[in-house]
């Protein structure tokens, strides 16, 4: 990791807390990244399991003894309450730096916890007294960790193709994102970025690069409201690959600027759910499917339109988001073939019926996969639909709600392709019956 000369605080580990043996442990290796390594931490009434990149390592750290954590010894860090963030609201995350709090402006008290050897202190900031901020440290290493040794260094993350890790954002409720002692360390760790989340949850991003430096992934973890975190790889050059694939196909040249056009649309602040998350996520299942399209170049293409404009309010996004591809196929001098194949895909999205088509299929499957997918990222769904219509009174939402999820039940099927039945469609009833 390169750092400016004024930033000389450089991170060296992050926590957060789970269940024990939570799911994300297997969240994690499934998206290919290797255990690094395994500890307890006794006397402390902790334990973790830890994911190491070249530079810094991801902890994900739990309660084994309450008593422990909260004996006079430990209670001062607030991993207890840390531990409690489902039910007290606090921050699950700890930061642990190399380099001293005291000379960057941030007063600190040493923490010697009884796995440590005797005469050595962990630096703790005085502001982490409050266990609504990240517990901010200094970590008793001072090595990266491809500097390790070979016996503690385990496995990284270079098989997955990852070495270092560039840059880290913490999203933490409005108050704690605001909290000066925080942003005075913040400031001075370049990597280190804090984000405001006006829904009071809390997230994680790393930033991953390859082995020459290149932003390639982001790792994104996020509260939900089960508890759990949702666990996401983002693959940086999706959109990009993509938005090639689908003018090549159609043997078409996109507008200039248009791409770029369509993500700041996506990133709007209205949307929650309909945002490049969601684009994001029709376009990486599409990937692998592009067999099952007829016309592939106009599936998408569709996609990438298909919520292009969002209105929560609106009655006519689909017609106004096709208005806009057609508008942009026509510059791109498509033949009306293909703007009414594609302006026809678009419009299918509003699932107000049947769809006949194959292509039509495909794409109705892939807008409709949220509904199967994993049951922390189902969670996060349905509370980023409820935010986009936080204007419609909570009964009536309610009940709104419950006959849009009980309409996708109804049918004998949700998907009409085969290989999205297979593996969405119990998965979804599951989600839909737990929700409804």
């Amino acid at each position: 990791m390169k750092t400016h000369p004024e930033h000389r605080l450089t991170i060296d580990h992050l926590f957060m807390f789970i269940e024990p043996g939570g799911p994300e442990i297997d969240a994690l290796k499934r998206l290919g990244l290797q255990e690094t390594y395994r500890r307890a931490h006794p006397g402390q009434g902790t334990a973790n399991v830890c994911f190491g990149f070249d530079n810094l390592y991801l902890e994900l750290l739990w309660l084994t003894s309450e008593a422990e954590a909260r004996c006079p010894a430990i209670e001062r860090t607030r991993l207890w309450e840390r531990s409690q963030w489902r039910a007290l609201g606090t921050c699950p995350f700890g930061i642990a730096f190399r380099g001293d709090l005291d000379s960057e402006g941030a007063p600190a008290w040493d923490y010697r916890p009884p796995y440590l050897p005797g005469g050595t202190a962990i630096q703790v900031a005085t502001a982490s007294d409050d266990p609504a901020l990240p517990m901010v440290f200094v970590s008793p290493g001072h090595e990266r960790p491809i500097e390790w040794p070979p016996a503690r260094r385990g496995t990284l993350q270079h098989s997955g193709g990852w070495g270092e890790v560039l840059w880290v954002d913490i999203g933490l409720p409005s108050r704690a994102a605001a909290a000066p002692p925080l942003r005075t360390v913040a400031s001075a760790s370049s990597p280190l970025r804090i984000t405001a989340r006006p829904d009071g949850r809390h997230s994680l991003r790393l930033a991953l690069a390859d082995a020459q430096g290149q932003h390639t992934h982001t790792l994104d973890l996020a509260s939900t409201g089960l508890g759990h975190w949702r666990v996401s790889l983002i693959d940086e050059t999706l959109p990009a690959r993509s938005w090639q694939r689908a003018w090549a196909a159609l043997g078409l040249t996109a507008p200039d600027g248009l791409m770029q056009r369509l993500l700041d649309a996506w990133a709007e602040p209205q949307r929650h759910y309909h945002t490049q998350q969601h684009l994001r996520e029709c376009l990486a299942l599409l990937e692998p499917a592009l067999d099952l399209a007829q016309h592939p170049g106009e599936v998408e293409l569709a996609l990438w339109f298909h919520d292009a404009v969002y209105d929560p309010k609106g009655k006519d996004n689909e017609a106004r988001s096709a208005d806009w591809a057609t508008e942009a196929l026509a510059r791109a001098g498509a033949g009306s073939a293909v703007q009414q194949r594609a302006r026809a895909l678009i419009m299918v999205t509003c699932h107000d019926a049947e769809p006949t088509d194959p292509d039509a299929r495909l794409l109705v499957d892939i807008d409709l996969a949220i509904l199967g997918a994993e049951p922390a990222r189902f969670a996060e769904y349905d509370a980023q639909v409820r935010a986009e219509y936080r204007w419609v009174p909570g009964g009536l939402y309610r009940r709104k709600r419950k006959e849009v999820l009980a309409g996708f039940l109804a049918g004998p099927t949700i998907y009409g392709t085969g290989r999205f039945r297979e593996r969405f469609e119990g998965p979804a009833r599951e989600n839909l019956r737990s929700a409804g």
